[in-house]
């Protein structure tokens, strides 16, 4: 009898502590409990998705900010499954069971299941919990949210006046090319390579067949294909070649260019892009666009209401 009063004395010094804070819940949100066995296992998966793990982080400043980020979403994630609840859009058991069983059915066992979600801190009872809450919130933002948001003509032309610099499809080229390779970066082998590849440009101007001596007398990879580089944009070649290739006009010729990789004889095929859509063209991407911005916002601003006007109180140290 002594030793339990003892260590009733004990609880009550420590519920009385800090040390409570360690056995009780981390966050209440409008009296809704969030553990720290929750927000633990959140971090934990968040380091790995990140490509870290515990060992490697060593600032106790990376930790925080992984900890504030968790916390943060399983507030907001509470905060809208609480007004999901509040304004009757919780889903039915049946659709929860037929989104478990998709999730189920992208893994070999049941057991390889469990692990996944068990790596993510859940049991597959609070998993259904999650799956709940998840689309709930998503049935709410879908029906109470989006349906009531409404992008006018006057908006779409208003966005495409003010960002018509933007409506430019990107332009690309079609190029086929003779590389000359040197033998080494001694001087005169890259004379001897611009030589040759000077000489390939005259014959092409004398009429000579460019497919025939790219295939034929190229020293790149695409020598088997005719010298054809297919289609390209801004960016994605080096930028002596690019530039040379993107100041011709289908059918013409580059004088011979100097890159890292020797030397080239251009001739575009095609160009493509580059013109300004016009609105009625751009019009339903641009509609698009805008509902998705002015959701983004509502629930951004019913987030922001929902902690205002709610009591939400974290209790981590």
């Amino acid at each position: 009898m002594a030793n339990r009063k003892y260590l009733t004395l004990i609880l009550l010094i420590f519920a009385g502590s800090g040390w409570a804070q360690l056995f009780g819940p981390a966050v209440t949100i409008n009296g809704a409990d969030l553990s720290r066995e929750k927000i633990q296992a959140q971090i934990d998966h968040m380091i790995n998705q990140r490509g870290l793990n515990s060992g490697g982080i060593t600032q106790p400043a990376m930790y925080k900010q992984i900890q504030e980020e968790v916390v943060d979403q399983l507030i907001v994630q509470e905060l809208l499954w609480q007004e999901a609840q509040r304004r009757d859009f919780v889903v039915e058991d049946e659709l929860v069971d037929e989104r478990l069983q998709q999730m189920k059915s992208g893994f070999d066992t049941e057991l390889a299941f469990l692990f996944k979600i068990q790596a993510g801190g859940f049991t597959e009872e609070t998993y259904r919990d999650d799956i709940r809450q998840q689309e709930s919130v998503q049935r709410m933002i879908a029906q109470g949210i989006s349906a009531g948001i409404s992008i006018s003509d006057e908006d779409v032309e208003h966005f495409y006046n003010t960002n018509v610099d933007q409506m430019r499809t990107p332009l690309a080229i079609r190029a086929r090319h003779i590389l000359i390779t040197p033998n080494s970066t001694a001087l005169a082998d890259h004379r001897a390579a611009k030589g040759k590849a000077e000489s390939i440009l005259s014959e092409i101007r004398d009429g000579a067949d460019f497919m025939e001596l790219a295939t034929n007398r190229s020293q790149g990879p695409s020598a088997a294909r005719g010298g054809d580089l297919g289609y390209f944009g801004l960016g994605q070649m080096v930028p002596a070649f690019e530039q040379a290739a993107f100041a011709l006009r289908p059918g013409e010729l580059s004088e011979v260019v100097q890159t890292q990789f020797g030397y080239h004889v251009i001739r575009v095929e095609d160009r493509r892009g580059g013109e300004t859509a016009q609105l009625e063209e751009a019009a339903g991407q641009i509609r698009s666009y805008l509902a998705q911005l002015a959701l983004q916002n509502a629930v951004e601003m019913l987030v922001t209401t929902l902690r205002e006007e709610g009591a939400v109180e974290i209790l981590l140290n």
